[in-house]
């Protein structure tokens, strides 16, 4: 193809760091990766990230710059980790009511 190896891998970093990026930062319960599949989150995964978080707010305290940053990070990824949590347990929601009315036959 006559592409150099350069471009090449500057291609491969590319698209690696935007996986990393979906799979750090979720904004959907959802994940696609384009050639390797759609990844669903499980609610259990994102328990223990919000407790977590949680631990690392409640002993983190910020006397330097730095720290304010962390402190920053970890409280936007806590309030993402909860969003998600709300989508998946809505999920879960419609999930069951499908399934009874599946069960009990009737059509809506």
């Amino acid at each position: 193809m006559e592409i150099s190896k350069d471009m090449v891998s500057d291609i491969v970093s590319f698209y690696w760091k935007a996986v990393k990026k979906e799979l750090e930062e979720p904004t959907d319960i959802v994940i696609q990766l384009d050639h390797f599949g759609t990844f669903e989150i499980r609610k259990k995964q994102v328990e223990h990230q919000i407790e977590k978080q949680k631990r690392i707010i409640k002993y983190m305290k910020p006397s330097t710059y730095n720290k304010h940053v962390l402190m920053d990070l970890a409280t936007k990824k806590l309030e993402r980790m909860k969003k998600l949590l709300v989508l998946i347990i809505e999920q879960e929601t419609k999930k069951k009511q499908v399934r009874e009315i599946q069960k009990n036959g009737k059509i809506v």
